[in-house]
């Protein structure tokens, strides 16, 4: 097993996908598929970017303090702004059946702060659009990330 931790930024997000979130005791689990360990990351001994196989982010300590629908702008096939709509504060009462409504979607970033981090989920319609993005605020010790396999390497 490899086990990363506090290396949030050794890892790329762009291709992740979020297959299900956890409670546990000592934290929270996101269950992801298609995270990239960089090739500076200290579990790659490829020395190159390569996929891991499903991998677990494990916040530890880990607790949600806020959840944001991202906001966005409209704009017209001539660049002229149509409409603009701010970041919104999710309601807590709210979050428990949205975070059901996330696995199966991207997670595309997961930056650090001064202890807390930010995941970006970006929401799919059944129709294949794009939805919503979402980013949750996490209160957190450290992350720890563990997988059992490499994939192939990241041909780009």
């Amino acid at each position: 097993m490899f086990k990363s931790i506090d290396e949030t930024d050794k890892f790329s997000y762009e291709d992740c996908v979020l297959a299900g979130m956890e409670w546990a005791e000592d934290g929270i689990l996101f269950e992801v598929e298609a995270l990239i360990v960089r090739e500076n990351n200290s579990q790659n001994s490829n020395f190159t970017e390569s996929y891991a196989g499903p991998a677990v982010i494990k916040f530890v300590a880990g607790r949600i303090t806020d959840v944001v629908r991202v906001g966005f702008k409209y704009y017209d096939a001539d660049g002229q702004l149509l409409k603009t709509v701010p970041d919104e504060n999710e309601s807590p009462l709210v979050w428990e059946s949205l975070f059901k409504k996330f696995s199966g979607n991207y997670l595309p970033a997961l930056d650090k702060g001064d202890g807390v981090y930010t995941v970006e989920i970006e929401m799919s319609e059944e129709d294949g659009t794009q939805g919503n993005s979402y980013l949750l605020n996490i209160e957190a010790s450290g992350v720890v990330i563990t997988w059992d396999k490499y994939l192939n390497r990241v041909g780009r």
